[in-house]
């Protein structure tokens, strides 16, 4: 694999693609979405905003939005970040069950032997599979060397003192919440778990309604996702991708 800080477009987030918004903005136009669950908020600033924006310009109701981030650190700069949107709802946690992920980082082909995959993107090429775990263990924030903000400090009091737990498996414990909500997941996690996340997905959300957005379907995230996504035209339909930017936008059969 080639590392995705030498892809030219590597900095560039869906979120500033134009057809991407207008893409989101006939999503909610078009269908009833009535939940959101988006694996990988960031700082929230990027699709985090932007579904939201789409949400309030598009629709005439908020669906329940739901955002996992693992990193704390991070965490806590999005809740400030999102403070502006009382219907998203940022979770501390891990989209599936960690033991899982870290045995399927451990395990992958594509991450064990990634030269044997010469046109997809990969972050690390020097012990991928230590470092994607890293990430999944919530340790992406150490590399910041950012000092505490005043806001940082006074939300890691308050969340602790109001006993904001770490979850973990949250696909799932959603998945079991849903009573036939269409529900619409972007999977943007940590790159070692973008296919597992997809196939978590797949598996809880057979037969239910839903649509998928995946980012990075050029990188080891999602090449793979995408790939399924594609060959299985009894089940999906692509509603719009963009191959140069890296993502798809997809709706499951009877969605």
């Amino acid at each position: 694999m080639k590392k995705y800080s030498d892809y030219a477009h590597s900095s560039i987030s869906m979120s500033k693609d134009s057809l991407f918004k207008e893409t989101l903005n006939k999503l909610f136009t078009e269908y009833k979405i009535e939940t959101i669950v988006e694996c990988g908020t960031y700082l929230g600033l990027g699709s985090t905003s932007l579904l939201a924006e789409a949400i309030l310009k598009n629709t005439t109701h908020y669906p329940d939005f739901i955002t996992i981030e693992v990193d704390k650190k991070i965490y806590n700069e999005a809740v400030k970040n999102l403070k502006k949107y009382p219907f998203i709802t940022p979770k501390w946690g891990l989209s599936v069950n960690a033991a899982e992920a870290k045995k399927f980082i451990q395990t992958d082909d594509a991450i064990l032997h990634h030269e044997n995959y010469p046109d997809v993107f990969i972050d690390y090429t020097d012990n991928p599979a230590e470092k994607y775990i890293e990430e999944i263990d919530g340790n992406l924030s150490k590399n910041f060397n950012q000092k505490e903000s005043v806001f940082e400090k006074l939300t890691r009091l308050l969340t602790q003192k109001n006993k904001v737990l770490f979850e973990e498996n949250i696909l799932e414990t959603i998945s079991q919440s849903l009573n036939g909500k269409t529900t619409l997941f972007l999977l943007d996690s940590a790159g070692g778990i973008g296919y597992f996340e997809f196939l978590t997905v797949a598996r809880l959300m057979k037969n239910k309604p839903h649509f998928i957005i995946l980012d990075d379907i050029h990188h080891l995230k999602h090449f793979r996702s995408f790939r399924d996504l594609s060959n299985d035209t009894d089940n999906y339909t692509i509603i719009n991708k963009s191959i140069e930017n890296g993502w798809v936008v997809a709706k499951y059969k009877n969605s």
